[in-house]
C-alpha cells in the first residue's frame, strides 16, 4: 500500500520532480510514514491472542495439581529433610522434591528438562542429621531409574547417584543439591518489566523476534516453569535464581502478566509473518 501511494505521489502531477517543493516531499514522507505505521497497527490487531495463557493448552496438568497439593510444605517438618533439592543433574538441573517421610519409607518427585516423576521408596537414619536413601522412578518410562543418596539435615545437602533401569539411550549420573525454597520474584531477569507493569507497543517495537520470545518465557520462568525446549531450558538453567518447580505453571500468572503475554505474542506474530518483507 505505502509502495502504491509513492506511486501516485511521483506520477499524479505534471510537474517534473526537479520542479516538486522540498516541502512537498517532506509531507509525502509524513504519509508514507502514517500508511506504514496504520499498516502495522492492523497486522498486530488481527492477530490478537484469541486464548488466554491461563487456558490455552486445555486442561491442566494433573502433575501440576499433585505438585501444588505438596505446597507449602511446613518448615518445621520432622528432622527438617522434607523440601525441594535443586542442582545440577547431567547437562540439566533438577528438583528433587521429598514430601513425606514415615517409619522408613520415602515419597517425592522430581522435576527435570520439563518431566515430572514420582519417586518412592526408603531411607535409614546413619548417625545425627544423616539419612541415605533409595528412591524408585516407577519404571514405566524408557529414561527411568533409582536415586541412591545421602542427606544431610545439618547441611541440608543431597549428594548421590541416579542408576537407569535402562541402559541404552541412558547414562549414569552423580549429583549434589543444595535445599532450596521456591519464591516467586517478580525482579528477576532480563525483562523484569515483563513481571511489573503493563507494556506497552514502545516497550517491543525496537525488539527483534528471538528478544521477544526470550521475554515471554522468562515470566513463565520467574514461575519455575521445566522447559522441554532445550534451548531455553539451557538459558534459564544456567541462572542462579532459576528453579525448576514444575511442567503448568499457567494458574500462577498474574493478570499483568497474562496481559504482557497476549501483548508479546502479537509482536512475535507480526515478526514472524512480516519479517522478510520488512527486512528486520
Amino acid at each position: 500500500m505505502a509502495a502504491f501511494l509513492l506511486l501516485l505521489i511521483a506520477c499524479g502531477g505534471t510537474e517534473s520532480e526537479s520542479n516538486i517543493d522540498a516541502n512537498e516531499y517532506e509531507a509525502e514522507e509524513e504519509l508514507v510514514a502514517e500508511v506504514e505505521e496504520e499498516m502495522l497497527d492492523e497486522s498486530l490487531s488481527s492477530t490478537l491472542y484469541e486464548e488466554s495463557p491461563r487456558t490455552m493448552g486445555g486442561d491442566k496438568d494433573v502433575n501440576q495439581s499433585f505438585i501444588d497439593d505438596m505446597f507449602p510444605l511446613e518448615d518445621n517438618t520432622v528432622d527438617q529433610i522434607l523440601g525441594c533439592y535443586v542442582g545440577a543433574f547431567g547437562k540439566n538441573k533438577i528438583n528433587l522434591t521429598i514430601y513425606e517421610t514415615a517409619n522408613g519409607s520415602a515419597e517425592g518427585y522430581s522435576v527435570c528438562a520439563g518431566n515430572f516423576r514420582k519417586v518412592s521408596g526408603t531411607f535409614d537414619l546413619m548417625e545425627e542429621d544423616h539419612y541415605t536413601f533409595t528412591l524408585k522412578e516407577p519404571g514405566d518410562d524408557q529414561y527411568d531409574g533409582i536415586f541412591e543418596f545421602t542427606l544431610d539435615a545439618s547441611d541440608e545437602m543431597v549428594k548421590g547417584n541416579w542408576t537407569p533401569y535402562k541402559e541404552k539411550g541412558n547414562s549414569a549420573k552423580t549429583y549434589e543439591l543444595h535445599k532450596r525454597k521456591f519464591e516467586y520474584k517478580d525482579d528477576l531477569g532480563t525483562y523484569p518489566e515483563a513481571s511489573q507493569r503493563l507494556l506497552t507497543e514502545d516497550d517491543l517495537n525496537n525488539l527483534g523476534e528471538y528478544e521477544l520470545t526470550e521475554m515471554r518465557n522468562e515470566i513463565y520462568a520467574r514461575h519455575g516453569y521445566c522447559f522441554k525446549n532445550k534451548e531455553w531450558r539451557s538459558l534459564f538453567e544456567s541462572y542462579d535464581w532459576y528453579m525448576p518447580m514444575g511442567t503448568d505453571i499457567r494458574g500462577k500468572l498474574t493478570d499483568i502478566e497474562v496481559e504482557n503475554i497476549e501483548l508479546i505474542y502479537d509482536f512475535e506474530s507480526y515478526l514472524d509473518e512480516y519479517y522478510d518483507g520488512f527486512g528486520r
